[in-house]
């Protein structure tokens, strides 16, 4: 996620007289990447991109907090401003505030106040500035004080318009939309529930807000609006999340909630809105401060050595060190012995273990300081196991020239990917902080992720494509997962295609004992080594690439030239499509030992020319002896599989 940064806003929280090229150099070796600075409405603005999961740095006080621990390890004067905040007193003026009913499975925290006599001040210069800079719309101050403070401070808020709200009943229900319910938006869009949606409901099951998105015309501030009911609420990043995309509404408030931001927040940010509020807009507070906080959490505390630290970072730092970068960051530190007991603040709640906490030293430390040295070992010389490099480029050129497409999909998916694999969702590794908030699970099967990219690509009728990568198997305990290596192959074309092209890639690493029986079960020399699956349309062959190396060869095994002749000849059947030739092919091998090789030649509808090779190691045979076995070929062929033999046996 971008967030547009401008640098006299910044100020206001970050005490530094550092220039804007000098604050983009360091913190960028540090810290969130600043990619660019911009010259809007006189000023020097950062674009700065975060990565999802430090939510604590999608704000001016985030970047602001992030800047001065970084500036400070690069010798730069910075300090991190205190936060002007007062606490909400009420007027004697007083409103009664609606009821409302939360569901703690479905909202963490729900925190209002009621202003009262709000005046629709136009938005003042500065804060119309700032809201341009950061290209946001500008429309009056009791509008653009929810949209300022949440920039400001990075947590979501919304404005309701206190009497639209009372006039329906009063009520404020935290509940789980149904299926095919109606609202509009503010901005007068239709939409219709799909069902499992966080809403706000009044006592008459009416939809008055999605909460943490986007609100609801029959509650939204409008020229009428005389009282405001100030609300911040803390709705489970999932549900945000399922909403946001569904109804395809990415606002930045959703994109905020969705990451888990801090509830903590919602103090400081409603402070801050109450003083906008009296200071621009002359609004009265009207009543008590409602909280509703069943979601608090306390940071768990989190150990780790000295001498571990020195061991991943491969140098010693003192503890006094440590724990300065630590504290610098918002955590509280303690050292016990040879140990640093760290209990990261609220809106950390990435750091979880011992290896997070390091991280967090090395990335302020600097990783350019860290020591750059050859390892004091030799280079091991030993070839990764269960691999072989020659042999996994040639499966890749031989499907590739035949026309399959090679893929390089995610490791991590989606729960729904995860749950095609046949596993169980609680049977998958869940990444504590994944790169994007949908692709949260390791993989334990290519087939689904292959399975869809072939979804993606509609247009193209006959898709095969393959990928030689790794699955995750979780151990348990926590261990690091099992990680095995697998060709799998998906195609949306025939089973007998895609079975032809499998057969001879195996011909290709001189693979002759193999079989494929009823139940898809890949054998070779009697070792299952994968599967085939069919999954609606697509025909997927699924390999465990370290059994398949164990039976793969560089080169063909040398056979001596036979000493006598062979007998080569076409049986031509029309078989109904239903059949599997590969039954017919096993049993007309299995006719007589005299039968060396069956295959399958050509094809023509449902005609099927099959090559009968025939040889005796021990002598010469001729055609007399040959000609019962056509016969008993023929008549098996026809009665067990109700074909018919194109022309005579003689």
């Amino acid at each position: 996620m971008n967030i547009l940064i401008p640098h006299q806003w910044l100020l206001e929280h970050l005490d530094t007289n550092v220039s804007p090229e000098e604050l983009q150099r360091t913190v960028s070796l540090s810290g969130p990447s600043i990619e660019r600075i911009y010259d809007i409405e006189g000023d020097r603005v950062y674009d700065i991109e975060v990565t999802t999961n430090r939510v604590d740095s999608m704000s001016i006080r985030g970047i602001a907090r992030e800047s001065a621990v970084i500036l400070n390890q690069f010798g730069h004067q910075a300090k991190l401003k205190e936060l002007n905040s007062q606490e909400v007193t009420k007027s004697d003026e007083s409103l009664p505030l609606p009821k409302i009913v939360n569901d703690p499975k479905l909202s963490k925290r729900i925190t209002c106040v009621i202003l009262k006599d709000v005046k629709r001040t136009p938005t003042p210069e500065w804060m119309a500035k700032r809201l341009i800079q950061t290209e946001m719309n500008v429309h009056d101050s009791v509008i653009d004080i929810t949209n300022y403070i949440t920039h400001e401070l990075g947590h979501p808020c919304h404005a309701f318009d206190y009497d639209k709200v009372m006039n329906t009943g009063g009520e404020i229900i935290v509940t789980e939309a149904n299926k095919g319910e109606t609202f509009k938006t503010l901005d007068g869009n239709q939409f219709e529930t799909f069902g499992g949606e966080v809403v706000f409901k009044n006592g008459q099951g009416e939809i008055i807000d999605l909460p943490s998105i986007k609100g609801t015309i029959n509650t939204s501030i409008d020229a009428s609006t005389k009282n405001v009911l100030l609300l911040l609420e803390s709705i489970i990043a999932p549900k945000v999340r399922f909403a946001s995309m569904s109804h395809a509404i990415r606002t930045t408030a959703a994109q905020l909630m969705e990451k888990n931001v801090d509830p903590n927040l919602i103090t400081p940010t409603l402070e801050f809105g109450v003083k906008l509020y009296k200071e621009l807009c002359n609004a009265k507070v009207a009543s008590e401060v409602y909280d509703d906080f069943p979601g608090k959490i306390t940071p768990k505390t989190v150990s780790v050595t000295l001498q571990k630290i020195s061991d991943y970072l491969g140098l010693s730092l003192e503890g006094s060190t440590v724990q300065k970068i630590l504290e610098n960051l918002g955590c509280d530190v303690s050292i016990d012995d040879q140990t640093i007991n760290v209990t990261p603040p609220t809106f950390r709640p990435d750091l979880l273990m011992g290896a997070d906490i390091i991280e967090e030293i090395a990335r302020i430390y600097g990783y350019h300081n860290l020591p750059s040295v050859l390892m004091d070992t030799k280079i091991p010389l030993d070839k990764p196991k269960e691999t072989n490099f020659a042999i996994e480029n040639k499966i890749k050129r031989f499907l590739s020239a035949i026309g399959w497409q090679e893929i390089y999909s995610y490791s991590m998916v989606s729960q729904e990917i995860a749950l095609q694999s046949g596993y169980k969702i609680d049977d998958h590794l869940k990444l504590q902080n994944p790169l994007t908030d949908d692709r949260v699970y390791m993989r334990r099967s290519l087939v689904p992720s292959l399975s869809e990219i072939i979804a993606m690509n509609p247009l193209e009728k006959a898709l095969s494509v393959f990928e030689i990568s790794n699955v995750y198997h979780p151990q348990g305990d926590n261990k690091l997962p099992n990680e095995d290596l697998h060709l799998t192959l998906v195609s949306s074309r025939d089973y007998r295609q895609v079975r032809g092209d499998f057969e001879v890639m195996l011909k290709q690493l001189f693979i002759d004992q193999y079989n494929i029986d009823e139940d898809g079960e890949i054998t070779i020399n009697k070792e299952k080594i994968g599967s085939v699956l069919a999954d609606k349309s697509l025909i997927c062959f699924d390999l465990e690439f370290k059994l398949l190396l164990k039976h793969a060869k560089t080169h063909p095994t040398y056979q001596p030239i036979p000493k006598t002749s062979f007998i080569n000849e076409d049986m031509t059947f029309t078989i109904q499509e239903d059949i599997s030739l590969g039954k017919v092919l096993k049993e007309i091998e299995e006719q007589s030992p005299l039968i060396t090789q069956v295959t399958l030649k050509d094809q023509y509808k449902e005609n099927y020319t099959f090559n009968i090779e025939y040889h005796d190691p021990t002598k010469n045979i001729s055609g007399v002896e040959v000609e019962p076995i056509r016969i008993l070929v023929s008549k098996v062929v026809e009665d067990k599989f109700n074909a018919q033999l194109i022309g005579q046996v003689d």
